[in-house]
C-alpha cells in the first residue's frame, strides 16, 4: 500500500512538474499586446517586446497570427503591414468587417532573433571601398550548408546593365531608374528559414534611407534595394559607408506562442 502511495504521489509530482515546464515554455511574459486600432479603413494590431533593449540586436516579427472577432470570425489580413523584423514592436492589419468590431482576439507565434557572431548571424563586412561588387558576401561556412541565400552589393555599372529597360511610375509617368540618385544598391536571396538582412551600422535602425526602391525577381528569389541614405552624400561618404549582415539560423531565434483575448479596439 506503501509502494502504491508512493507512485501515486510521484505522478502528481511529475504532473504538476510538467504543468509548470509547459507554462514556462508558453508563457507571454516576452510578449505583451500593445494596441487595437481603428485606422481609417483597417484594424491595426500592435504587439511589443518585454523586458529588452530596443535595438537592432533585438528583433521580432510574425511566425504566424490569426485575429478574430467575439463570435470567432477571422479577420482578413488586408497585407499592407510588411512582415519582417523589427526592433521591439511588430503591427499587422486587417480589414474592417461588416459589423463594428469593439474586442478582437488574437493568436500566434513570434518569432525573436538575437543575433550575434557566436551564433554565427552577425557579421562585419568591412566599408564599402573594401568590399567586393557583384559578388556573393555571405560567408562560405553558411553557404556550404545553405547555397541558395545571397547578399550582395551592386556596383552601378550592373544595375544600368540588369535593369536598362526597367520603367517606374512617377509624377504620372513613366520614367527610368537613375541609379546616380542611390548611395547603395544591394541584392538579396534568402528562403524560409533564413531572413538575410542588410546593416549600416552607423545607423541604429533597419529601416534606414529614404525614398528607397525594391524591385523582387519571384522566379530567382532575388530582391534589389536601391537606398538613398542622405541628401547630398559625397562618394566619398558612400565608400566610407560601413555594412554589417544578419543571417537568422535556428540557433539566433526564439519561438514565443501568445494567445490574447478580448481586447477592446480604440475608435
Amino acid at each position: 500500500m506503501c509502494h502504491l502511495k508512493f507512485l501515486k504521489n510521484m505522478k502528481k509530482i511529475l504532473l504538476l512538474v510538467g504543468i509548470t515546464l509547459c507554462t514556462s515554455l508558453y508563457s507571454q511574459q516576452k510578449i505583451n499586446f500593445d494596441r487595437a486600432s481603428l485606422v481609417y479603413d483597417f484594424i491595426e494590431l500592435s504587439f511589443k517586446l518585454d523586458d529588452k533593449p530596443i535595438d537592432k540586436f533585438h528583433l521580432i516579427k510574425f511566425e504566424s497570427i490569426e485575429a478574430t472577432d467575439k463570435k470567432g470570425n477571422i479577420l482578413i489580413d488586408n497585407q499592407d503591414a510588411e512582415n519582417s523584423y523589427k526592433r521591439g514592436n511588430i503591427v499587422v492589419r486587417y480589414d474592417l468587417p461588416k459589423d463594428p468590431l469593439k474586442n478582437v482576439n488574437a493568436k500566434g507565434v513570434v518569432k525573436y532573433f538575437k543575433p550575434s557572431k557566436e551564433n554565427h548571424s552577425y557579421f562585419t563586412l568591412g566599408k564599402v571601398k573594401d568590399v567586393n561588387k557583384d559578388v556573393n558576401l555571405i560567408d562560405k561556412s553558411i553557404l556550404a550548408k545553405n547555397s541558395g541565400l545571397y547578399f550582395g552589393l551592386v556596383s552601378l555599372e550592373s544595375a544600368n546593365t540588369t535593369f536598362k529597360d526597367f520603367l517606374i511610375h512617377k509624377d504620372n509617368q513613366k520614367k527610368k531608374i537613375d541609379f546616380n540618385n542611390y548611395d547603395l544598391i544591394v541584392a538579396i536571396k534568402r528562403d524560409k528559414e533564413h531572413e538575410v538582412i542588410p546593416i549600416i551600422s552607423t545607423i541604429d535602425d533597419l529601416d534606414f534611407g529614404y525614398d528607397n526602391i525594391t524591385l523582387e525577381y519571384p522566379k530567382i528569389g532575388m530582391i534589389y534595394k536601391f537606398y538613398k541614405l542622405k541628401n547630398g552624400m559625397t562618394q566619398e561618404e558612400r565608400n566610407n559607408i560601413p555594412i554589417e549582415l544578419f543571417i537568422e539560423n535556428g540557433e539566433s531565434v526564439q519561438k514565443i506562442p501568445f494567445d490574447f483575448k478580448n481586447f477592446q479596439v480604440k475608435q
